[in-house]
């Protein structure tokens, strides 16, 4: 029995550090933000609700505070997302669940009627971004659109180049770009284009910066990307991706209790994130903290019960009640 435990537990270690092989047929996360089109202010509370593509509904999630929301464990292939809010026009979207939507995607909700006055506005975008030309910007939100709503990556990616080539020191755009050969399962070009935005912002630009980081430290270079994820960190504290990326590499090199804290401010920042409690789980298992860790199994099969990680967490959790009750007759 310990034997298969530890064979279990070896295969959670490597799903979060990046060995395992991919399964003939792997799952896929869809995650996104609900955003106010008029504001660009995140929309929480929005009801957002998956559907194949014939339209029938499967699963609703409801967005955070922050606006997120996520849906683990997805076959691969065409979906439909019905996402409503008070005081917001209904929006009807199609989307392809692939690699690409592991990064997220964005969704701009129209407001209804007078709301759009009555919201309040806020900043819209950063002082960087409004010194670039107006015809540069107009392209940029073009291909926003068509990247995160339109899933049209190839089409951003066009209006992206577009763009710089009208503001060739448009970090903001670089980044974009960036995203978008991502979704293009390009990650070669999405690290020149991160690797140019972060240069000519001179790592001011938290999103750049992040984005890289974890492109570094997914190919196993920590020497790149550690410094770049703790610049991230410093420039944008609330980034739950980038305090998860820091957990794993702190379990990587066995500093348990660092693993810990950053995989703790993860839960806290993004508490509907599967994988954090992945993450939480495998830490707590390394200390031997077995009542934490069956608590951690059992918020992941909550939000993942489907996927083959979802079994295997099954499996790990059967095992684990198991150890515990050994440790403790």
């Amino acid at each position: 029995m310990l034997r298969a435990f530890l064979s279990l537990l070896a295969f959670l270690a490597a799903l979060i550090v990046g060995l395992a092989p991919s399964a003939a047929n792997p799952s896929a996360n869809l995650t996104g933000v609900v955003y106010s089109e008029a504001t660009n202010q995140r929309i929480s509370h929005a009801s957002v609700w998956l559907c194949d593509d014939g339209g029938n509904r499967l699963v609703e999630s409801v967005t955070t505070d922050n606006g997120e929301f996520a849906f683990p464990g997805l076959r691969a292939g065409p979906y439909i997302l019905k996402i409503t809010a008070p005081g917001f026009v209904p929006l009807e979207m199609n989307v392809d669940v692939n690699f690409g939507t592991e990064h997220g995607i964005s969704v701009f909700l129209k407001p209804a009627g007078k709301s759009l006055k009555e919201r309040p506005s806020g900043p819209l975008i950063s002082a960087h971004e409004l010194s670039m030309p107006a015809a540069a910007r107009k392209l940029v939100d073009s291909g926003k659109k068509k990247l995160y709503a339109g899933n049209n990556a190839e089409g951003a990616l066009r209006d992206f180049e577009a763009a710089i080539a009208k503001a060739p020191d448009y970090y903001e755009a670089y980044y974009q770009m960036g995203m978008a050969c991502l979704a293009l399962q390009k990650p070669a070009d999405a690290e020149k284009n991160l690797q140019t935005s972060v240069a000519l912002s001179n790592q001011t630009y938290p999103d750049a910066v992040l984005a890289l980081a974890i492109l570094l430290l997914g190919r196993h270079d920590s020497a790149n990307g550690e410094p770049l994820l703790r610049r991230g960190l410093e420039l944008n504290p609330n980034s739950w991706a980038g305090y998860y990326e820091l957990g794993k590499l702190e379990l990587y090199r066995m500093h348990l209790e660092p693993a810990l804290d950053a995989a703790e401010k993860a839960e806290s920042l993004a508490p509907r994130q599967p994988k954090v409690y992945r993450l939480l789980s495998l830490i707590h298992l390394r200390q031997k903290n077995y009542q934490a860790a069956l608590a951690d199994l059992d918020a992941y099969i909550r939000l993942d019960p489907d996927s083959p990680e979802g079994h295997t967490a099954k499996q790990i959790r059967a095992d684990t009640e198991r150890q515990l009750e050994a440790s403790h007759p």
